[in-house]
């Protein structure tokens, strides 16, 4: 008999904590269900480029490029046009008002400061308080509670938290671990900036290089792959010359025709746009000379094989004959 009330205490027991454990999950699983009951309201975007709107809130954002080929610049112009810049006729700021962060991580503290100049040079004198920058390059990379000192990733969550700024720039993001090609590290980093972004809501741009290889555009390391599979848009940089282009290469939403800039004789970046179509043009004619060049050498070299009674001439021999290498018959045949 007492074994039969002690089962009976024990399995009322069970009982209690399954249905705790039910209910305590309930209320969790009521934080990430989808309920189509719900009308979510698309991301707030903070500028529009060509017709475009892009740099969504809450969100994170990648601009890359080659070593020394334009981040930072074209970040300084991202910032200027939400600040109100009037340097692209084709770009506005969707939000009048708003905040700006920018962290650099990477350059001394004179270099940190020219891009404030810059991004003030572009920006109306009456947003200039709505930006902050900050150099972060003799900050550590991680702390602990014995520690006074903060940690470059610490001290950028505060200052969101903070301040709640919209638009947060990280140049560059490697800088807030230890090895970019730490799968374990590049995670977590990617992860707790993603968490930022989508709980202050703010959007976050993170800069990034790409790998060596000249054709290579991808984002160097293991956290290059992360931060590619978290953002919602990527912007690649490239150098053209002394034109930067901007391609809008990914997006989650809609890809912009993107940004051509140039720096004018105090490193100022300005819209570049009519530079960029006259270089292309002048490229193209370029090729299209060479092309006819190549053409006339071949015909030339083809005529002093061709008999001058007009008999035939087997497509194999003129092409094994030509000068110029072009060996597909196809090729020789069809300038004959």
């Amino acid at each position: 008999m007492k074994n039969d009330i002690l089962d009976e205490i024990r399995q009322q027991a069970c009982l209690s904590d399954e249905e705790t454990a039910t209910s305590e999950f309930s209320t969790i699983k009521e934080k990430f269900v989808v309920d189509d009951n719900v009308d979510y309201p698309d991301p707030e975007y903070l500028i529009r480029i060509g017709d475009v709107p892009t740099l969504p809130k809450g969100n994170l954002v990648a601009v890359s490029a080659k070593w020394k080929n334009g981040k930072t610049f074209f970040c300084d112009i991202l910032a200027g046009i939400f600040l109100g810049s009037d340097i692209y006729k084709n770009c506005e700021n969707l939000i009048k008002q708003g905040k700006v962060q920018f962290f650099d991580t990477e350059q001394a503290v004179s270099d940190t400061a020219r891009i404030r100049k810059t991004i003030k040079s572009i920006t109306p004198h009456d947003r200039h308080g709505d930006l902050e920058v900050f150099c972060l390059r003799n900050a550590v990379i991680d702390s602990d509670e014995q520690s006074e000192e903060i940690s470059r990733y610490e001290f950028i969550r505060r200052s969101i938290e903070h301040d709640r700024p919209d638009l947060v720039v990280i140049d560059g993001i490697a800088d807030l671990i230890y090895n970019y090609n730490d799968v374990n590290e590049s995670q977590d980093i990617v992860n707790k900036l993603a968490a930022i972004a989508n709980e202050f809501n703010c959007c976050i741009v993170v800069v990034m290089h790409q790998n060596k290889g000249k054709q290579d555009k991808s984002m160097k390391g293991h956290i290059g792959t992360m931060l590619y599979q978290k953002c919602s848009d990527e912007f690649i940089v490239e150098k053209h010359g002394t034109l930067f282009t901007v391609i809008h290469d990914v997006s989650r939403h809609r890809q912009s025709c993107g940004l051509v800039f140039k720096l004018d004789e105090k490193a100022i970046p300005m819209d570049a746009t009519a530079d960029r179509q006259l270089q292309l043009e002048i490229e193209q004619k370029q090729k299209e000379i060479k092309q006819q060049q190549k053409i006339a050498e071949i015909q030339e070299q083809v005529a002093e094989f061709l008999p001058k009674d007009g008999s035939t001439v087997k497509k194999k021999m003129l092409s094994r004959k030509c000068k110029s290498g072009w060996d597909s018959n196809l090729r020789v045949a069809t300038i004959c």
